[in-house]
């Protein structure tokens, strides 16, 4: 049954779906500060080996890292979903199930990294209109999973944002193998259960 929203409300489901995405955000930002910050700022060195398995390794880990997170947000938020779809269908009053919060959508696996590079995004664009030491230093040891390759390969600062599409295509990857696993899982307990329904009717028969 579709359910009309007042204005007020749908500002309140956006809302607590932008602080949803947010959250799952976090995590992945983390990861991409802390490897920039240890392994890629090797690419620092002057040794060009070195500076090579800085920036592909380092990729490389961070690519793995947003898939795992992505299957986790996939695997969680399909979980949510099936759990409030029968909640639904009892007719809840809770808002967070009937405005949908935190469920299971493709489009997901793509906006939540992206929010992860916001802060990217914002002190390259800086550092491109007006170069400075502080965007510099937060490119080279913050977000140098962007900075470095096409920085070692002597381009334009301006085609690093290529390299967004790495922890977005890998998100949205594990994202989607995610809500996947957990649809084969619910489909098993599922079966399970009316599998024991059903011995229990028999045995009462």
């Amino acid at each position: 049954m579709q359910i009309t929203l007042t204005p007020e409300e749908k500002r309140q489901k956006i809302w607590w779906e932008f602080l949803d995405l947010l959250t799952g955000a976090v995590l992945p930002l983390v990861i991409m500060l802390l490897f920039s910050c240890t392994i890629i700022m090797f690419a620092a060195s002057d040794d060009f080996a070195v500076q090579l398995v800085a920036v592909i390794g380092g990729d490389i880990l961070l690519a793995a890292a947003y898939v795992i997170f992505g299957t986790k947000n996939g695997s969680t938020a399909y979980r949510k979903f099936y759990l409030n779809q029968t909640k639904r269908a009892l007719d809840s009053t809770e808002k967070k199930v009937i405005y949908k919060t935190g469920e299971y959508a493709l489009w997901k696996g793509f906006v939540i990294p992206l929010i992860s590079c916001v802060p990217y995004v914002i002190v390259q664009l800086i550092n491109i209109c007006a170069p400075n030491t502080v965007c510099e230093f937060l490119l080279l040891y913050a977000f140098g999973w962007a900075y470095y390759p096409l920085h070692i390969a002597g381009l334009n600062q301006g085609f690093n944002f290529i390299f967004i599409l790495m922890p977005v295509a890998a998100h949205a990857a594990g994202y989607y193998y995610g809500m996947r696993k957990e649809e084969k899982i619910q489909a098993r307990l599922e079966a399970t259960n009316a599998e024991n329904k059903a011995k229990k009717q028999k045995g009462k028969r």
